[in-house]
């Protein structure tokens, strides 16, 4: 289905003009050597671009013949090349390696040009029966200076042939020698698994490129490169008959996806995209915004208004685009191992049940935030940095957490055990619930643990709750906010010491803990402050009874901490309600 799915996004693509045609893809090319009539180098001239902030200069892409895919063999490249390719250019001290390269270089040039005799075609050909003695010599004397020199010789920059100083594509006779030769290439044939079509068997698959994490040559999403994976007989490709046009159609559409980086999202090691099948990209946009969380371009409270809207079965505009909630919707992430790229998910969804589960984890993740916090929601990325240590100088969470968090929230299944146990094991160590912290815990017991009712799940502080855990967080803040009256400023309170044990076994700890706030209260004195509290005491005991439990489960710890969490900030909110009025 994903293959299936990519291959339709292309072929849409193609019929808007938006994607190279079979047999093309972009290459990253450095220089240009611009050719006379007789094959001679006239000059050579700077292909480079510069980065959108203007620090840097990168080969620019150009549209070209589809490269060749080697790892220690010698296959040349139509077109374009490197030095060791084009001039027989020895960089690496194997001589007959570099003449051998120089000569395939040759031979597909010729072959492919063989039946053409335009001027163009005859300077290509002209090239490759010169014989270059000094190749820095000659690259000096035609404009190149010794840091470019350097960069070709020492470095494998990829040089594109100008016939006659022109971009080859420029001339229709080349293009089409290399069409027809792209089609013609010998191969095997027999049924394609993607289209279903009896066609040439693609024995390697073309490189995705710009994942996060994978080579910066490329990375293949099917290959098949040790024995082990192969049966019957069948080596390489042919174990998974694809064909070259679905091969080469899935890898152009997938690569497309991902070098936009207005669209592309990165969580973790995952690399996330996604798409229509009429390709607008104002749907990618649309859920990019939603993740992402600094697009200023929109405000929170219009996009939470166009999600909502979609979610419930009604057409949004946006960016002047009419989005339609029953548009399917496709989203894959994907990550790199060592050999291959790895599918860590495939969505095929319509738009708006998309956005249901957006809103659904939005809603779940609601929780009462304290008051200087800004921020309406969390995004993918500060719902999994809850887990990693603020100190730590690396902010990266464990491998696979953040592409399974986004993954429950897409499909609207339940979030991973990790995401969960990273929190208790963040609150262990700091003995701190944030705003974040307290977010999770109430969306996962809301979505994971089917035995605590939803109603028991508040955004607010539940007064009428019954659940003991939650309670014995709420007696927790408590006696807390008693120590705190009795003691104004102190350093150490009784959450640095006693609360990881009072949330594990509770039994243990809180008969200490009723018995130190009962001096707490004889200090505070008799009082307005004491009668408060005691009532306070009084009502939390009542609801709990005479004995507590021997020891709290994991799901039953996430609500004593929601419980102290709700608590806490009532409290904070009440003494800043005290303060200004």
């Amino acid at each position: 289905m994903l293959l299936q799915s990519l291959v339709k996004l292309y072929e849409t693509l193609a019929q808007k003009g938006e994607i190279e045609k079979s047999g093309w893809s972009p290459v990253k090319i450095s220089y240009g050597l611009c050719l006379d009539n007789d094959g001679n180098i006239d000059k050579i001239i700077f292909l480079k671009q510069k980065t959108a902030d203007g620090k840097k200069e990168i080969p620019k892409p150009i549209s070209l013949p589809m490269p060749v895919k080697r790892s220690s063999g010698v296959a040349s490249n139509f077109l374009y090349e490197n030095s060791t390719y084009l001039f027989g250019y020895d960089s690496s001290g194997k001589p007959d390696r570099a003449a051998k390269a120089f000569q395939a270089c040759k031979e597909k040039h010729c072959k492919i040009l063989e039946n053409c005799d335009s001027d163009a075609a005859v300077s290509i050909k002209k090239f490759f029966d010169h014989t270059i003695e000094n190749v820095q010599d000659e690259l000096l004397s035609c404009g190149c200076t010794q840091p470019m020199v350097d960069e070709i010789l020492g470095k494998g920059a990829n040089m594109l042939l100008m016939p006659l100083g022109k971009y080859p594509f420029d001339f229709d006779e080349i293009c089409r020698a290399w069409d027809e030769s792209y089609a013609n290439s010998d191969g095997e044939k027999g049924i394609c698994l993607v289209t279903g079509k009896y066609d040439k068997i693609a024995v390697l698959h073309p490189l995705i490129k710009n994942v996060k994490g994978s080579q910066s040559a490329g990375a293949s999403l099917i290959s098949f490169n040790g024995s082990a994976f192969e049966s019957y007989g069948k080596t390489q490709g042919y174990n998974a008959t694809v064909s070259e046009y679905a091969a080469f159609a899935y890898a152009a559409a997938l690569n497309k996806l991902i070098s936009d980086t207005d669209h592309r999202i990165n969580v973790g090691d995952t690399t996330v995209v996604c798409w229509t099948e009429d390709a607008e990209p104002a749907y990618q946009s649309m859920l990019c915004s939603a993740f992402d969380g600094n697009d200023d371009t929109v405000s929170q409270a219009d996009l939470k208004s166009a999600i909502t809207h979609i979610a419930h079965g009604e057409t949004v505009n946006w960016e002047k685009v009419p989005l339609h909630p029953d548009n399917n919707f496709y989203i894959l992430g994907i990550s790199p191992n060592s050999a291959r790229l790895s599918v860590r998910f495939f969505i095929k969804n319509t738009f708006g049940k998309v956005m249901q589960n957006v809103l659904l984890h939005e809603e779940q993740m609601k929780i009462v935030r304290p008051s200087f916090e800004t921020r309406e929601h969390l995004t993918l990325w500060q719902t999994v940095s809850q887990t990693v240590n603020p100190k730590s100088k690396d902010k990266s969470c464990k491998p696979h957490l953040a592409g399974d968090v986004l993954n429950a929230i897409l499909n609207g299944t339940s979030y991973p055990a990790t995401l969960y146990y990273g929190v208790q094991s963040r609150i262990s160590a700091e003995r701190e619930i944030t705003w974040g912290k307290a977010a999770i815990i109430k969306a996962y017991l809301m979505r994971n643990i089917k035995t605590i009712p939803k109603e028991d799940l508040t955004v607010e502080l539940n007064e009428h709750s019954e659940n003991k855990a939650y309670l014995l967080g709420i007696l927790f803040s408590n006696l807390e906010e008693i120590q705190n009256a009795a003691n104004p400023g102190i350093k150490a309170t009784i959450k640095d010491r006693y609360f990881t044990s009072a949330s594990s076994t509770p039994a243990l700890i809180f008969p200490l803990l009723i018995e130190l706030a009962q001096a707490h209260l004889k200090k505070i004195g008799e009082t307005s402050r004491k009668i408060y509290y005691q009532k306070k005491l009084t009502e939390t005991m009542s609801k709990l009874g005479t004995q507590f439990p021997v020891r709290l489960k994991l799901e039953e710890k996430g609500m004593f901490q929601l419980g102290y969490y709700h608590q806490t900030q009532k409290r904070y909110t009440r003494k800043e309600e005290v303060n200004n009025g």
